[in-house]
C-alpha cells in the first residue's frame, strides 16, 4: 500500500480553477432579500359574517360624510351656542345625529370583520389589537349622540340657561371618562386600523396614515369643502371593505 502524501494536480497554465463546487458566499446570500407582496400572500378568504362586516366599512364613512354635512352650524359659541344650533331645526338635528351613530355602529362591525385580510399570519398581532380598540371607541361613540336627542328638546322646551345648567349638571365626572375614551379609541383607532391594514398588506402604505385625518379635517372649518375631503381620508377602510365584500 502506498502511504505516501497525496498530490494534488496543479492545473495548466492558463486555465482557470473549478469552482462549480465551491459554496456561494453566506453574505451574498444573506444581501439578497425578497420582497413580499400581496400575490405571494395568496387569496383574501373572509367567511360570511367578515364579508357582511366589510359593507359596515364601506357604509361608515359615507354615513359619516351624511351627518357632517346636515349638521346644524353653530354660529355662537359655548354650550349655549350648540344647544341653540341644534333646537333651531329640530329634524335637520336628528337627522344628522342618526346617521352618525349608525356611521358609528357600521364601524364597529367593520373593525371586527377586517379580521378576514389576515393572510399567513402577516398582521395576525397588530390588526386584532387595532380592531379592538377601534370597535370599543365606536361603541363608546354611538351612545354619547344620545345626548342630542335630549339637547334638541331642551333647547326648544326650556331657557337657553336652564337648559345649559341641565347639561353642565348631566355630565359629571364618568361621562367625561366616556367621552374622551370614546374619542380616543374612535378617531385614533381608524389610523391604528389603517396602519394595521397595511402591515397586513390589505392596503396600500402610502394611503395608511390617511386613516388619522378624517375627523382632523373638518376642525379647520372647511364646511362643506371640508367634509368631503375627509371623505378621501376613508381611503384605508373603503379599500379594506371593497376587498372583503368582494373577495371569493
Amino acid at each position: 500500500m502506498d502511504f505516501s502524501p497525496a498530490t494534488t494536480t496543479a492545473p495548466a497554465p492558463g486555465t482557470a480553477p473549478d469552482t462549480s463546487h465551491a459554496p456561494a458566499p453566506a453574505a451574498s446570500a444573506r444581501s439578497k432579500r425578497t420582497r413580499i407582496t400581496s400575490a405571494d400572500l395568496g387569496p383574501v378568504r373572509p367567511n360570511r359574517l367578515q364579508r357582511l362586516g366589510g359593507l359596515g366599512l364601506i357604509a361608515a364613512p359615507l354615513l359619516f360624510t351624511g351627518g357632517m354635512l346636515t349638521s346644524p352650524e353653530q354660529t355662537a359659541p359655548g354650550t349655549a351656542g350648540y344647544i341653540e344650533s341644534l333646537a333651531a331645526d329640530p329634524a335637520l338635528s336628528l337627522w344628522s345625529a342618526n346617521l352618525l351613530h349608525y356611521g358609528w355602529v357600521a364601524l364597529a362591525f367593520g373593525a371586527i370583520a377586517s379580521l378576514g385580510l389576515i393572510r399567513a399570519g402577516r398582521g395576525r398581532v397588530f390588526l386584532p389589537i387595532a380592531a379592538i380598540i377601534l370597535a370599543f371607541g365606536a361603541i363608546q361613540m354611538s351612545g354619547l349622540l344620545l345626548s342630542d336627542w335630549f339637547l334638541v328638546s331642551a333647547g326648544n322646551t326650556l331657557p337657553i340657561e336652564d337648559a345649559v345648567t341641565m347639561d353642565t349638571a348631566a355630565k359629571e365626572w364618568t361621562v367625561a371618562i366616556w367621552q374622551y375614551t370614546g374619542m380616543a379609541g374612535g378617531l385614533l383607532g381608524m389610523g391604528l386600523l389603517s396602519l394595521a391594514l397595511a402591515r397586513a398588506k390589505a392596503v396600500s402604505w402610502w394611503i395608511a396614515p390617511l386613516g388619522f385625518l378624517p375627523w382632523v379635517l373638518p376642525a379647520f372649518g372647511l364646511g362643506p369643502v371640508g367634509v368631503l375631503v375627509a371623505l378621501a381620508c376613508y381611503a384605508p377602510l373603503l379599500v379594506a371593505g371593497v376587498r372583503l365584500v368582494a373577495a371569493r
